[in-house]
C-alpha cells in the first residue's frame, strides 16, 4: 500500500505525533526505536475517513533520537521509515500549561486569496472553497481544535487575532460564541481582519468588552502581555504611541517575571519598519528588558521561528499556523519554572483532513512547502533569563 505525505507534526519531551495519507484504505501500525538503546515502543494510530492516519507516540525519553516504521497489514516490509527526536524538557518544576491558537476568520468564503492594495476585487491567486456537512472550512476546522483543546488540561487559551474575515457585528458574534464553547478561559486580542476601518462601530471591541485592546495578566509567577499592533483605519501594521508608552511602563514592572508577549501580525519585516508604524520603537523597547520569554504572532498562517538579541540573549520570535486552513493547527505551552517548551498539534477528523488535504494546492501548490515550516519551527524548548527564573516565584 502506498502512502502520502508523511508529516512529523508534533514532538514533545515524551511522544510524537505522525500524520499520513494513504492510497487506498487499509490498517497499518506504527513503531519506533530509541537509536541509543534500541528499546522498542509501538504507537496508537488513529484513521478516519478510510486514507487518513495519526500514529500517537507517548512514554518516549526526552532529548532521545527515534527511528519509526510505519507498516501495513498483510505487507513484510515498512511502507516508510523515518526519524524524529524528542524535545529537552525545560529545567525546574512544571508550572502550568496553556495554548494558543489564531487566524479564525468567521465568515471567510474563500481560501487563498492574494491581494494587493488599490487593486479592488482582484487578486494574484485563485481561491479554494469547501463545505462539508453543511458546514464551510473555517468552522468545521475551529469547532474541532477546539473539541481538542477541551480535551485538555490547560489554564487557559490565547487567541491571537483575525477572529473575523468581515468584521460585522454578526461575524464576531459567532466568533464570540464559538470560543464560549472552551472549556477554559480565554483572551483574545485584534487581528488585521478585526480592524473597524470606515465602519461606525468597533466590533471588536463591541464584542468582547475590554477596557482597551491591549492588556496583560499575571499568572503562576509568568506575565502575558497581549497587544493591540493593528491600525484602526487601515488594517496595517502599527503601535500607538499610549501602548508602547504603557509596555515600557509593564515590562519594567514586571522585571522579576518572564513575560510572553503577544501579538497578531510579525513585527519583523523591514518595510512595514515607518515612522508612523513605530515598530522600531516597539522592537527597541523589546530589546532592553532582560524578562522577555517569547513574542508570538500568526498573520500570515505559516509557522516560523527566529531570535533576536534582547538584553544579551537570544529569545525567539514565533509565527503560528492558522486553524482554518493547511497545514493547521493550535499550539501548547508547557511552563516550567526555568523555560517552556512550544508543541503543535493538528486537529484530526475526516472533514479537517479533507480539507488541509485540498488547501495544499493553495497558492498555485506552493502552501505545502512555504507554510508548514520545520519541526524545529513548530516544537521547541526555551529558556527564560536564569536570574529572572530564580526569582520569579510560583
Amino acid at each position: 500500500m502506498d502512502i502520502e505525505r508523511v508529516d512529523i507534526v508534533t514532538v514533545s519531551g515524551s511522544g510524537a505525533r505522525i500524520h499520513w495519507r494513504a492510497r487506498g484504505p487499509a490498517q497499518f501500525s506504527a513503531s519506533c526505536v530509541c537509536t541509543r538503546t534500541q528499546a522498542p515502543q509501538t504507537a496508537r494510530v488513529r484513521t478516519c475517513g478510510q486514507r487518513y492516519h495519526l500514529a500517537e507516540f507517548v512514554n518516549l525519553q526526552p532529548a532521545t533520537q527515534y527511528t519509526f516504521q510505519i507498516a501495513c497489514a498483510g505487507q513484510a516490509a515498512a511502507c516508510y521509515t523515518g526519524h524524529f527526536k524528542t524535545l529537552r524538557i525545560p529545567a525546574g518544576p512544571f508550572r502550568f500549561r496553556f495554548a494558543t491558537v489564531n487566524d479564525i476568520h468567521v465568515g471567510e468564503e474563500e481560501y487563498g486569496l492574494i491581494m494587493l492594495p488599490g487593486m479592488g476585487n482582484i487578486s494574484l491567486t485563485p481561491g479554494l472553497r469547501c463545505e462539508i456537512q453543511g458546514k464551510p472550512f473555517w468552522q468545521f476546522t475551529n469547532e474541532q481544535a477546539i473539541r481538542e483543546l477541551n480535551a485538555l488540561d490547560l489554564d487557559f487559551v490565547i487567541v491571537k487575532g483575525d477572529l473575523t474575515t468581515d468584521p460585522t457585528t454578526e461575524n464576531m458574534e459567532r466568533a464570540r460564541a464559538m470560543f464560549d464553547t472552551l472549556a477554559h478561559p480565554y483572551h483574545v486580542l485584534r487581528g488585521n481582519h478585526d480592524h473597524p476601518g470606515a465602519m461606525p462601530r468597533d466590533t471588536f471591541f463591541d464584542t468582547f468588552g475590554a477596557d482597551k485592546t491591549w492588556y496583560s495578566f499575571e499568572h503562576k509567577g509568568a506575565g502575558f502581555v497581549l497587544l493591540d499592533c493593528i491600525h484602526p483605519r487601515t488594517g496595517y501594521l502599527y503601535f500607538p504611541g499610549p501602548e508602547l508608552d504603557w509596555l515600557q511602563a509593564e515590562l519594567a514592572r514586571l522585571a522579576h517575571r518572564p513575560v510572553f508577549v503577544f501579538l497578531h501580525t510579525p513585527p519583523m519585516r523591514v518595510f512595514e519598519r515607518t515612522p508612523r508604524s513605530r515598530v522600531n520603537r516597539f522592537m527597541s523597547i523589546l530589546k532592553a528588558h532582560a524578562n522577555l520569554a517569547g513574542v508570538f504572532y500568526g498573520h500570515t498562517h505559516a509557522n516560523k521561528r527566529v531570535s533576536r538579541v534582547c538584553a544579551g540573549r537570544r529569545v525567539p520570535f514565533v509565527e503560528t499556523a492558522a486553524t482554518m486552513d493547511y497545514p493547521g493547527g493550535f499550539n501548547i505551552y508547557d511552563v516550567h519554572a526555568n523555560g517552556y517548551m512550544q508543541t503543535c498539534l493538528r486537529p484530526f477528523d475526516a472533514p479537517c483532513c479533507q480539507w488541509f488535504e485540498k488547501a495544499e494546492s493553495a497558492y498555485y501548490g506552493l502552501a505545502r512547502s512555504v507554510l508548514s515550516g520545520r519541526i524545529r519551527d513548530r516544537n521547541f524548548t526555551a529558556p527564560v533569563h536564569p536570574h529572572i527564573a530564580k526569582n520569579s516565584g510560583g
